[in-house]
């Protein structure tokens, strides 16, 4: 009697377990339907080296914020360096596939021949050419 009532005992706990086991397999499974929205990635205090068909650029800034897999916007005081020159400015948006930089605020370029001052830039990195707006001051290096 014993042995059948530990029998009946053993198959009643192993069925037990195996009716939670597949509550939580139903209970955890999402369905197909969801749907999955995409967040911005931001970052701190970012310094990076991106590497494009102009070369490579190293970048930094207060804030990264990814737009999306070919956009990013560095926000706050923000820089661009290469081998030909560094640029300082404000809230930089750059387009990864393009390599087009642009910002309207305030820019610094530094290079071999001095300095420039500008208000504002749109750097056509593949192209090799900076376009600056507004009023533009070059001080010559001696």
């Amino acid at each position: 009697m014993i042995k059948f009532l530990s029998k009946k005992i053993f198959n009643f706990v192993i069925l037990l377990l195996l009716i939670i086991q597949i509550f939580f397999y139903i209970y955890n499974k999402k369905p197909s339907f969801d749907n999955f929205s995409q967040k911005n990635v931001t970052v701190e205090n970012f310094s990076s080296i991106v590497l494009g068909k102009s070369g490579i650029t190293k970048i930094g800034s207060e804030k990264l914020n990814k737009i999306d897999n070919e956009n990013i916007y560095l926000e706050g005081n923000s820089y661009l360096e290469n081998k030909e020159y560094k640029i300082y400015g404000k809230n930089i948006s750059i387009k990864l596939k393009e390599e087009i930089s642009i910002s309207n605020e305030p820019v610094k370029v530094i290079n071999s021949m001095g300095t420039l001052k500008a208000k504002g830039f749109k750097n056509l990195g593949y192209e090799g050419r900076i376009i600056f707006e507004g009023e533009i001051e070059f001080v010559i290096n001696k």
